[in-house]
């Protein structure tokens, strides 16, 4: 800081640059960490959804003997075995704007049941952190071309940079 003239101070055009340059690095790198925590918690949020969905399915089969078919129909969930919607047993249905959750069921001997995610405009950097946290059980992925019409026999490894579906088994074809 300068004195100029008797009892006036002022800042240097150089010491008003170098604040405002340390204010911006400071801001960026808040903005980085709050986009990554950001995406991060709403992995956390698909996740338990699933989590949610497998359990509510396995109530299902309870209930009824046979897997459920819960899949996005307008702005809601629909049961097509026509018996009971994920409702019943869950507090909050997991559809949202970006993003819902289902099963698709199969029963039989060989029945199976497969948790299904999918994406509609989840930002990759959501999930990239979902193949992160998908790493802790078995996340599989497929990518959806339109309306669901079958479970793929071989899916691939969860990688949010091929996917914009994931699949998380309940019960596998034997």
């Amino acid at each position: 800081m300068k004195r100029l003239g008797r009892k006036r101070w002022a800042f240097t055009l150089v010491e008003i640059l170098i604040v405002l340059l340390l204010i911006g690095i400071l801001a960026g790198a808040l903005m980085l960490v709050s986009f990554s925590v950001t995406a991060k918690a709403e992995a956390t949020r698909i996740v338990e959804d699933m989590r949610a969905m497998k359990s509510a399915a396995m109530l299902y089969y309870a209930d009824f003997g046979l897997w459920p078919v819960w899949m996005k129909s307008g702005t809601t969930i629909r049961d097509a075995n026509n018996r009971a919607t994920p409702d019943k047993y869950l507090e909050s249905i997991p559809l949202r704007g970006d993003h819902w959750v289902g099963v698709a069921g199969v029963s039989g001997d060989l029945g199976e049941a497969t948790v299904i995610f999918v994406s509609t405009s989840v930002s990759p950097t959501t999930l990239e952190r979902l193949g992160i946290l998908g790493s802790g059980f078995p996340l599989y992925g497929m990518t959806v071309t339109g309306r669901i019409t079958a479970i793929p026999d071989n899916p691939d490894v969860f990688d949010a940079s091929t996917h914009n579906a994931a699949l998380w088994y309940i019960r596998k074809k034997q």
